[in-house]
């Protein structure tokens, strides 16, 4: 599989250090692709690179994406060492969890700064670039949280929510370039984001902890769907098949869907009031 449609084979991806986007930076690697590798963590981010085997060209930097000057510095490296972009993907972002009363407005502004004014600022860094050259793809992380609605996580979902608003308008008014755009929501993946997840309680981690142990679904597997989805300049990826029928269902038949979820909650809270 090619992406024929890029003009450059270069990407640069936040949050490569570890987890997901390592897992993007070593697929595309072994595609042939030069990679701008970077993290909060420099040593993570050299650390992938060293791991895996990267074309000529690749780079590691640091980039803290609450920080401008970081980005500033990351755009300079991006085109001091290559002749154009081909790929960004704004993939840095953390996790909470918790009812919409629970925690520190302080946790809110935490998680908007990382999870959308990063990738905000990702995009309009690198926008001018691929506009001059009227090609790209830029592919924004959200996770089916954003779509989902469920209970417990109203700021987490709320941040990934806002990444596919963005991307949804992004995608629309660069309808006349020859700049695509991706949104991918995966679900549940076992990486290392539960480390950094603030909750009002331990049972928020044990239980994502769990979603992810049983997920059956690998970085590995993530980095693939995103480099077929950026291949067939696909919008929307939903890289689980249960949320695929989640997003139908509830596209279609919403009331529907938000019967079974408050039922759902109503069951457990039963539940709970039986074990106390």
């Amino acid at each position: 599989m090619s992406i024929d449609h890029l003009t450059h084979q270069t990407i640069l991806i936040t949050g490569a250090g570890s987890g997901l986007g390592r897992a993007m930076a070593c697929q595309f690697a072994d595609h042939g692709w030069q990679v701008g590798v970077t993290d909060a963590n420099l040593a993570n981010a050299e650390q992938t690179l060293a791991d895996h085997d990267f074309p000529t060209g690749s780079f590691a930097q640091e980039l803290d994406v609450t920080n401008l000057e970081h980005w500033q510095q990351v755009y300079n490296q991006v085109t001091a060492s290559w002749p154009g972009l081909g790929i960004i993907i704004n993939n840095a972002g953390v996790a909470a969890a918790g009812p919409m009363q629970s925690g520190e407005l302080s946790d809110w502004q935490w998680l908007f700064a990382i999870n959308v004014f990063g990738v905000i600022e990702g995009c309009r860094q690198f926008l001018p670039l691929l506009h001059k050259q009227n090609n790209g793809h830029i592919v924004n992380i959200a996770s089916f949280a954003a779509l989902a609605g469920g209970p417990g996580m109203s700021n987490y979902g709320a941040s990934k929510a806002s990444v596919f608003a963005a991307s949804e308008s992004l995608h629309t008014e660069l309808a006349a370039t020859d700049i695509n755009v991706t949104v991918a929501c995966p679900a549940f993946i076992s990486t290392d984001l539960l480390n950094t997840m603030r909750a009002p309680e331990s049972s928020y981690q044990k239980r994502a902890q769990r979603w992810m142990d049983t997920s059956g679904f690998t970085s590995e597997d993530f980095a693939k769907a995103v480099f077929k989805a950026v291949s067939k300049r696909r919008f929307l990826l939903l890289t689980h098949a249960y949320t695929r029928w989640l997003w139908r269902l509830k596209r279609w038949c919403p009331s529907i869907y938000y019967w079974l979820a408050r039922r759902a909650v109503r069951k457990h809270a039963r539940r709970q009031a039986l074990a106390s």
